[in-house]
């Protein structure tokens, strides 16, 4: 669907891109009151009044507002919770990977094999990797558009 110019409200019979994959185009269902997307298969409810969407297939509350020619993302966490999740996020990576390193500088190994010098320090870094990887999923969560339908890749159903 070409985008117009000119800024036109959400209508019940109207024809949008889709604001969860931004690729496909929302329609009618029929016999229901809900509308559904011919490429990434969501199903969004929309209110006229509001004019708003919101996705109805998943158990994330997501919301966007229709501004006129596009879709405005409505997901945004507060910023308290946002400070709190990044003192936390930094403790999460920082904090293990530190005590493995300092319980190996305090207890340095007796052998004299040289795997005994490099593992721990490998481990380190895989529980630092480990430990980001598991933060970076968390925050994908607050992220305003679904994680899985960021363009990654194509994933086949």
């Amino acid at each position: 669907m070409p985008e117009s110019t000119t800024a036109k409200p959400l209508e019940a019979n109207g024809v949008y891109l889709c604001p969860v994959c931004r690729h496909g185009q929302i329609t009618p269902m029929v016999l229901m009151d809900t509308y559904a997307c011919n490429f990434c298969r969501h199903i969004l409810s929309l209110d006229f009044d509001r004019q708003t969407a919101r996705l109805e297939d998943s158990a994330m509350p997501f919301r966007w507002q229709w501004t006129g020619t596009n879709w405005r993302s409505l997901n945004t966490p507060p910023v308290s919770l946002t400070y709190t999740a990044m003192i936390l996020a930094i403790l999460l990576v920082t904090l293990p990977p530190a005590l493995i390193w300092l319980g190996y500088q305090l207890f340095p190994p007796l052998s004299s094999d040289s795997c005994a010098y490099w593992f721990p320090l490998f481990w380190v870094a895989l529980t630092f990797f480990a430990h980001t990887l598991i933060v970076l999923r968390v925050f994908a969560g607050l992220l305003p558009t679904p994680f899985w339908r960021l363009p990654f890749g194509q994933r086949s159903l």
